[in-house]
């Protein structure tokens, strides 16, 4: 049984508090600070051309990987990392969650003001992994 974030848990990470702009990360540890109980995460960048690592207070991470598949619904509005990137972008669920035997579970989904030349959405799976509900406050 896992009990807390573990080293390598993927994770979305606002760098900046209080900033629209979340990241793919990953979990190098977590711990909980002496007398504050507050915890806090060191996180290595997911982008494999940054070597960057954040020292971030629990309220800027969010660990993936909990989005069950019947907790997301169509139309529902979620944050998901775009194709070919390391950024959380908002999108809609166009398409519930799909279990491929051997792969991760993908859902489909309509990225924000992600229209092509002619005014189109086109849908884009997205794995499961990089979802996570839309954090508190971020749509405005």
């Amino acid at each position: 049984v896992r009990v807390g974030p573990q080293k390598d848990d993927l994770a979305a990470i606002q760098v900046m508090p209080n900033s629209p702009d979340w990241i793919l990360g990953k979990v190098i540890s977590h711990e909980i600070q002496s007398g504050t109980g507050l915890g806090m995460y060191n996180l290595s960048d997911e982008d494999i051309e940054s070597n960057k690592t954040f020292l971030l207070p629990e309220a800027q991470v969010v660990i993936l990987g909990n989005v069950e598949r019947l907790s997301l619904h169509r139309a529902e509005v979620i944050y998901g990392v775009y194709p070919d990137t390391t950024s959380f972008y908002q999108a809609t669920v166009v398409e519930m969650p799909k279990r491929i035997p051997g792969k991760d579970p993908l859902v489909l989904v309509h990225f924000k003001d992600d229209g092509d030349e002619n005014g189109i959405t086109h849908a884009k799976a997205v794995p499961m992994k990089h979802v996570m509900k839309v954090p508190y406050g971020a749509i405005k």
